[in-house]
């Protein structure tokens, strides 16, 4: 159960978080592929390229602090796609690899847009009430990225794992972001949908958490769960 009285602060996520309905990004990222651009493409034949993106994103350092969100979805969209097409799931045609990758960068950027600007009502209903932080596995350009949208000046702080050298679900990202802005941690609401990133490390810490769970699901037994952020006010009573 949620202590209301003794919050002072809400820690979110990003990802997944304020820029889905609480859904993995590679549910995404197929979802997308499949009914928008009618790509032949499965959680089977999709995850391997997904996640050679997301590695070689982080080794390549593909992203600077003031690429835009475009740019960094256009990084890793032309990586899935030239792992497709070297995996043979799609055929290696000049659209494939050049046109296609962009088209869907568009795509993928105007989804998340959407998601963080439907947040921006959440976040200004809170900001009244709490401090708040935002804590994320990112590429370095989170504050870009949160100040393009046009949600920057609701965040007391942002922490990006790339800029601070460590990275979820490592708690010591949670640890290091409660800890500059002078909070005790049972003072703290985590809001994130990943259990393994968000939940756990904020209950390690001694946290507060809420988790952000896909519509028609449930969070972990015991664990208070939201299906739309606009549930969160209501949950905290204000």
């Amino acid at each position: 159960m949620i202590d209301k009285d003794k919050i002072k602060a809400v820690a979110f996520d990003f990802g997944g978080t304020l820029d889905s309905p609480f859904l993995h990004w590679m549910d995404i990222y197929i979802h997308l592929y499949t009914t928008k651009l009618n790509l032949p493409l499965t959680k089977e034949n999709f995850r391997d390229s997904y996640v050679y993106a997301e590695r070689m994103m982080e080794q390549l350092q593909l992203v600077k602090p003031g690429h835009s969100l475009l740019e960094t979805q256009a990084f890793k969209t032309d990586l899935q796609f030239k792992s497709l097409i070297e995996r043979g799931v799609l055929p290696d045609t000049p659209e494939n690899r050049k046109s296609l990758p962009l088209k869907a960068a568009r795509l993928v950027t105007d989804y998340s847009s959407d998601y963080v600007v439907a947040s921006r009502t959440v976040l200004d209903e809170l900001h009244r009430s709490y401090t708040l932080l935002l804590v994320s596995n990112y590429y370095g350009n989170l504050k870009k990225i949160v100040t393009d949208l046009g949600i920057v000046s609701y965040f007391h702080s942002i922490t990006d794992s790339t800029l601070e050298g460590v990275r979820k679900p490592d708690p010591s990202l949670w640890k290091r972001a409660i800890d500059r802005a002078g909070f005790a941690y049972e003072e703290v609401l985590v809001v994130g949908d990943s259990m393994k990133n968000d939940i756990q490390p904020g209950l390690s810490l001694g946290c507060q958490v809420v988790q952000g769970c896909p519509e028609g699901k449930t969070g972990e037994a015991g664990i208070p769960f939201i299906t739309r952020l606009s549930e969160l006010p209501a949950l905290l009573s204000i």
